[in-house]
């Protein structure tokens, strides 16, 4: 339905390997989530227990993000930022002018920037999953510190992504409530996460109207600023129902949804090239070639380059996860990877209900938001931010103890004996 058309592209091989990799995934997250959710769920207030547990690891990134948030303020007010949702397309231009890809400054500033975005999404998971069971002054700097994120990042800069994961964190984290509680959807829930849904995808499509609107990219010469393999359809359903300022915007972002798609189909033509289990990252990838002092030793064997260099869908392009894990394990590799990977995630998601482990939680969230964008990009391993936050709670789920459902139980009793007196 959408505007954008891909040149060649062969709908066989590309849906071919899509519905191998959903079965294989369908077949492994089954496994992992077989049995009654009655004996994994033993209701909502027992999350207080695991909270004690990381307690004082939450308290030390709220305040350390209550200190970066403060920072924040201060340099985007001093910068002359200005929080005007009509303006969101013009900060966003001013803010990436002289940008060149891979070219950064890497300085002592860069480097903070970095460990204060990956400090970021740790308050936002821990705190979003915990924050029924917060205490007061602990919920008031989330709600500061989420104030901060999304004001500075998503008006101040035009920057949607932050928007998108705070969506997707707070949707994966109810479901894990209404798991947690036992409760079913109602029509009343449903009819309250439409209008939500469709407040956020509008407010999506006007960013996106705003940005093109200041980089001065209309319908009159998309031809001439879209790439060479793709092309732009006036005449598709999408355009025809909304008007002309919109339907730029709205084609734009359903491209959203197929440009990393296009960038695996165009990987799935090329032979294997080993990346030596770092090419799943450009982060990862560039520091190693930096540490060795070996520019394009590791990057230069990823799908996602190698697609660059023989058709022209570089970098700057789109590419799905599984063109670059492919880099590292081949597509087969990637198909036998699937139940294995879904196996966990299904454990994870029983984990995250009964709260058995205190980063399950966060964990099986900040997974989510990976699957969510898996066809698209490779968005949490990505950045350099995004592979600290991953292993962070990795480390933190795999030195974590289970507790038992029995110790839950008389944790739980002994938390509110406690409050009792």
């Amino acid at each position: 339905m959408g505007p954008i058309e891909y040149k060649d592209l062969d709908y066989l091989v590309l849906v071919s390997f899509i519905v191998a990799l959903v079965f294989l995934f369908v077949c492994g997250y089954i496994i992992g989530a077989r049995g009654s959710y009655q004996q994994h769920s033993i209701g909502f207030e027992e999350r207080s227990v695991s909270y004690l547990r990381v307690r004082r690891l939450l308290s030390v990134l709220l305040f350390l993000g209550v200190i970066s948030s403060v920072g924040q303020w201060y340099s985007f007010l001093v910068s002359g930022g200005e929080l005007n949702f009509g303006s969101i397309g013009e900060n966003y231009v001013k803010g990436y002018e002289g940008y060149e890809r891979g070219q950064a400054k890497v300085d002592f500033f860069y480097i903070l920037n970095i460990f204060d975005q990956a400090l970021a999404v740790l308050v936002l998971l821990f705190s979003i999953y915990y924050f029924r069971v917060m205490g007061a002054p602990a919920r008031y700097a989330f709600l500061f510190v989420v104030a901060t994120y999304l004001l500075i990042n998503v008006v101040g800069t035009g920057k949607q992504k932050y928007l998108g994961d705070v969506v997707i964190f707070a949707f994966f984290c109810m479901l894990i409530n209404f798991a947690a509680k036992g409760k079913r959807f109602k029509l009343r829930t449903f009819c309250i996460a439409a209008v939500i849904a469709f407040f956020v995808f509008f407010l999506f499509v006007e960013i996106l109207r705003q940005r093109y609107l200041a980089a001065g990219i209309g319908l009159d010469n998309i031809y001439e600023k879209t790439h060479p393999l793709i092309s732009w359809d006036e005449n598709s359903l999408v355009v025809s129902l909304v008007g002309a300022d919109y339907a730029l915007a709205l084609g734009i972002f359903l491209g959203y949804f197929t440009n990393g798609l296009y960038g695996l189909y165009l990987s799935l033509t090329l032979p294997f090239e080993w990346s030596y289990f770092v090419g799943n990252s450009y982060s990862l990838g560039r520091i190693v070639e930096i540490a060795l002092s070996a520019d394009g030793s590791i990057l230069e064997h990823t799908y996602p380059y190698r697609v660059g260099i023989t058709y022209g869908w570089g970098f700057d392009k789109w590419h799905s996860m599984f063109a670059w894990l492919a880099s590292d394990i081949t597509f087969l590799g990637v198909l036998f990877l699937a139940p294995l990977f879904s196996f966990l995630y299904a454990r994870l998601w029983l984990q995250a209900i009964n709260s058995n482990n205190p980063f399950a939680g966060p964990l099986f969230i900040y997974l989510s938001l990976g699957l969510i964008f898996g066809y698209a990009n490779n968005q949490i391993m990505h950045g350099l931010a995004g592979v600290i936050v991953l292993a962070v709670l990795l480390a933190g789920w795999v030195l974590s103890r289970n507790l038992s459902h029995q110790s839950l139980l008389e944790g739980s009793d002994l938390s509110r004996h406690e409050g009792a007196k």
